[in-house]
């Protein structure tokens, strides 16, 4: 029966099954991958958010405790003992700061200026007399009150007790709902007093309430305990309710989550609405607080369900387009194919097959001699540029992007063959150029442009790398204007220590304190210039030998200035500069720089005269700088490891436009070394010096997110560290991370076979008398270090116990790129790479760590 259906019934048939089981099945792996990803990218831009929000909170009160802490240093350093400059200090601060409820200082009794006697409930004083003012604007207007509570409550006590800088817990205070940034007054290393602000929560609601996301998604924020501190719809819970309070468990772990400072999302059931909503929290670190983003969970994936049904619609018309062609090209071709069946059907057969070789025999009736010959040149016309767009399809996909069309067409085909060129052009130029910003950005050199501006979502990565690199540039830029003005003050400092050496001999009209002294125990004074009452002494008590000088040098500084004289003394010296602190009269503690002249007689006695100058603004200023120093490294960090965690998502997004698994690989493994460098500043920011990486916690994040990345929880992979405690240098640290991340993925992507159990090692040891940590020697193999290389000798194996390297592969002379990096970033670290196969496949690297040259 099926036999004398007609061809053209046949032909729509087939053709119409064949389209819907390929749509069906293609449409269900691209709903599948595609609805994933986008459910993915919504639960990270809410993330996202949620972390930019927290981070924006974090650094407004980090400005409040700075401001807070600025008082309490002015208090500290403050000389004039005028208690009505202080309260106008005060409240310029207060209407210059806006967003401030209140600032405030209040000092222990008698320890401002010693007369609280005097001040007895005068205004900004209580019944004690002390010096307690608050300047607020708790009725709307600027007003001036003294502080109460302040014996019992935590806001001064608990500053008193622990000398340390506090942050309170969230409070209501006269009908306001506030925090208070508090920091104590330490003077002569004893507690005085506090300085502080308070600033309202009122702005918290106000800002957090205009927060929107989706249609009816909302933010508000709790407090380390779980305390509501604003809410947008109840207002009456701010400061009474806790999420605890609401009964449900996932809110539970959530509080214990905020209270703990981690970060994460959940799904439960809005109190509010009734809805099912994903509540995602940031900690915010200076208060102690939570950003908390609730979004409904049908509206954050409702482009994920309207996207599935768009898919499904274009599947159903395409396969009604597919039938209605099928329809058509039966009819046009059964008709003339009929006539000459023999000499077509192998054709037909074989082209069914794929193979296009075969012809149409031309030996034919006159009438139909054209036929034949016309699908013979058809047959050439089509199969001659799609073999070669096959060929260089081929090329592309394995990564040789300079191959290019090598056939002449015509007409449609010659604009495939040259959109295929441009798209291999395009592509290599991006790749080539982004590379060699990418390497010039290992260099810390930012002048590179890219020169290739993509179009479409490539101009997406282009541009995301270019801005990268001006911003990078830009921060560089201003280090080096910092450092050359430090340069700059330096040689102005030098100059200053010249000019006060030709300076030592103008005594009683300069603030250079000139002494001779005795080599005697306690060094009695034989001569003082008079200026010595700038110490509060008198000339007489020194000459008298009532005060011998060793009585004036602060104690602990005593037996440093004892040796650093003898040692000088020893070593025949004729002068020499030392710093220490010495004591007034009053007991104040002063820095001073002693300019000592040795001089010995003809019978060998030693005669010792000099000048002592005072530098303790000096030393204040420099400890300023320090602070500054830190901040401004800190900020450079967190910016570049900001930079490079957004490149990384252009990656990761950009890879998601491309169906060719050795492209998206591509992406991956540049997302992964990106990832590399980000972790490597994002550990130098937090680290207290800035200078040195905790290498070993490095590793262990690196290497977790590798597994995490590769999906090694679907398999049975185990992962064995053996890290020694190892900090490292940037200098060290950027490209020894980026070695790992090329080695622990080779053997994750290639090493195991799916379903087989296996085992990766990284071992990284410090090494012991040109040995490694255990003393085995077994290291000591390739080109070996540089001899005489500065910094410490430390030994790296990674080592996994898959199916082994191919013994046919030199890995140093190899076309993957990842093992070129690694071979290459061994030699820039000054070390060796040996490959041993004999057992596992097991690299071995030995380097030293680069000395880091500090800044200026």
């Amino acid at each position: 029966m099926f036999r004398d259906t007609p061809l053209k019934t046949k032909m729509i048939l087939y053709t119409v099954l064949g389209v819907f089981l390929i749509l069906t099945a293609s449409t269900a792996v691209i709903i599948s991958t595609v609805t994933t990803q986008e459910e993915k990218l919504a639960y990270q831009q809410s993330v996202e958010m949620a972390s930019n929000y927290a981070n924006q909170f974090d650094a407004d009160m980090k400005a409040n405790l700075a401001i807070a802490r600025t008082i309490s240093t002015t208090m500290e350093s403050y000389e004039t003992t005028d208690r009505a400059e202080v309260l106008l200090i005060l409240e310029n601060l207060l209407r210059d700061n806006p967003h401030l409820l209140g600032t405030y200082v209040a000092f222990e009794p008698d320890a401002f200026d010693g007369k609280d006697a005097e001040y007895i409930n005068a205004l900004a004083h209580d019944e004690t007399g002390r010096f307690v003012p608050y300047w607020n604007k708790m009725n709307g207007t600027v007003s001036v009150a003294p502080l109460l509570h302040y014996d019992t409550s935590d806001y001064y006590q608990l500053p008193k007790n622990t000398k340390k800088d506090l942050l309170t817990e969230p409070y209501f205070y006269e009908g306001v709902f506030m925090v208070s940034y508090v920091s104590p007054i330490i003077k002569d290393g004893k507690f005085a007093g506090i300085g502080g602000v308070d600033v309202s929560l009122d702005y918290v609601d106000e800002v957090v309430g205009e927060v929107k996301t989706f249609e009816t998604g909302y933010a508000f924020m709790v407090s380390n305990t779980g305390v509501l501190l604003s809410h947008p719809t109840y207002n009456d819970w701010i400061g009474k309710k806790n999420l605890s309070d609401f009964g449900e468990d996932e809110l539970g772990k959530a509080s214990d989550d905020i209270k703990n400072g981690i970060g994460g999302h959940i799904e439960t059931i809005d109190p509010t609405t009734g809805r099912t909503v994903i509540l995602f929290y940031e900690p915010v670190k200076t208060g102690d607080f939570a950003f908390v983003l609730v979004v409904p969970k049908e509206e954050m994936l409702a482009g994920v369900t309207d996207l599935r049904n768009r898919l499904l619609i274009i599947s159903a018309i395409s396969i009604l387009f597919m039938a209605a062609l099928a329809y058509m090209i039966a009819r046009s071709v059964t008709k003339p194919i009929s006539r000459i069946v023999e000499d077509f059907e192998s054709i037909a057969h074989e082209a069914v097959k794929g193979e296009l070789g075969v012809r149409a025999e031309t030996d034919v009736e006159v009438d139909f001699r054209e036929i034949p010959r016309g699908l013979n040149e058809i047959l050439n016309a089509v199969v001659v540029p799609i073999r070669e767009t096959m060929r260089v399809t081929n090329a592309l996909a394995k990564g040789e992007l300079k191959e290019r069309v090598n056939v002449d067409v015509q007409g449609e085909f010659r604009e495939l063959e040259d959109t295929l060129d441009k798209f291999s052009e395009t592509l290599n130029m991006i790749i080539d150029d982004s590379n060699a910003v990418l390497t010039t950005f290992q260099h810390n050199n930012f002048k590179r442009p890219i020169r290739v501006q993509g179009q479409g979502d490539f101009k997406l990565l282009t541009d995301g790398i270019e801005e990268t690199r001006l911003v990078l540039y830009r921060v560089t830029r201003q280090r080096r204007e910092a450092e050359k003005a430090l340069l700059d003050y330096a040689r102005k400092l030098e100059h200053s220590n010249k000019l006060k050496e030709k300076l030592e001999r103008i005594i009683n009209s300069s603030p250079v304190i000139v002494f001779l002294w005795k080599d005697e125990e306690g060094w009695p004074i034989e001569f003082v210039s008079k200026n010595v009452t700038r110490l509060g002494y008198e000339v007489e008590d020194f000459t008298s030998r009532k005060i011998l000088y060793g009585d004036i040098v602060y104690p602990e500084d005593l037996e440093k200035v004892k040796i650093e004289f003898a040692r000088n003394v020893e070593y025949n010296c004729e002068d020499y500069s030392f710093e220490y602190r010495i004591l007034t009269r009053s007991g104040e503690v002063r820095w001073v720089d002693e300019r000592t002249f040795i001089q010995r007689d003809e019978e060998g006695e030693i005669h010792l005269q000099g000048v002592v100058l005072d530098i303790t603004e000096h030393k204040k200023a420099e400890e300023a700088l320090l602070k500054m120093e830190e901040v401004r490294k800190k900020e450079i960090h967190h910016r570049i490891k900001n930079n490079l965690q957004v490149i990384s998502t252009l990656l990761y997004l950009e890879s998601g436009n491309f169906t060719d698994e050795k492209v998206i690989e591509a992406f991956r493994d540049s997302q992964h070394r990106v990832k590399s460098m980000a972790l490597v500043h994002e550990k130098l920011y937090q680290s207290e010096d800035m200078i040195s990486v905790d290498f070993a916690d490095y590793i262990q994040n690196l290497v977790n997110y590798l597994f995490g990345a590769y999906s090694v929880g679907d398999r049975n992979i185990n992962l064995k560290l053996d890290v020694d405690n190892v900090f490292l240098g940037m200098d060290t640290a950027v490209p020894l991370g980026i070695i790992i991340n090329e080695l622990v993925s080779n053997s994750l992507k290639h090493a195991f076979l799916k379903g087989e159990d296996g085992e990766i090692c990284v071992r990284l040891k410090k090494e012991e008398n040109g040995k490694d940590g255990k003393g085995t020697g077994r290291l000591d193999t390739g080109k070996g270090i540089k001899a005489g290389a500065p910094g410490k000798c430390f030994s790296l194996i990674v080592r996994d116990n898959g199916k082994g390297f191919p013994e046919d592969l030199d890995f140093r002379e190899t076309d993957s790129l990842g093992l070129q990096l690694v071979v290459s970033l061994v030699e820039q670290v000054e070390g060796s790479i040996e490959l041993d196969t004999s057992r596992e496949t097991e690299f071995r690297i030995r380097f030293r760590e680069l000395k880091y040259k500090q800044k200026l």
